[in-house]
């Protein structure tokens, strides 16, 4: 009996979780500059948000690839989660800002939402 089909559905599994973890990492990237430095920037928070939903999705396809009783499948599920929550809490202070145009940080850490429009005289 040949293993190809079990062995090339976990291949694509794999290759779906690092895509999934690729999302993931650029979803760190999108509000770095926010989290950095203090200043006024533009609200990416809401597209790192669907951007982890994506991401979430994306590995529920990388389980209906690995199947449900692949370990190797639940372990890099757990990883992706570990990453997508130490994500949403490195983001969460800024989500309160999710309707406005930009976000300014103050020199505390703080976040305070801004309308770019509402600046002008």
């Amino acid at each position: 009996m040949s293993r190809a089909p079990a062995v090339a559905r976990g291949c694509a599994a794999g290759v779906v979780f690092a895509f999934a973890a690729l999302v993931v990492l650029f979803s760190f990237g999108g509000t770095v500059e926010m989290e950095t430095f203090p200043g006024l920037r533009e609200n990416m928070a809401p597209v790192v948000v669907w951007m982890l939903v994506f991401a979430a999705l994306v590995a529920a396809g990388g389980v209906a690839l690995a199947g449900r009783r692949s370990y190797a499948g639940w372990i890099a599920v757990a990883c992706l989660a570990g990453l997508m929550a130490l994500r949403m809490w490195t983001l969460a202070p800024m989500l309160h800002c999710w309707s406005y145009d930009s976000v300014g940080r103050e020199d505390d850490g703080s976040y305070t939402c801004v309308n770019r429009g509402d600046m002008l005289p």
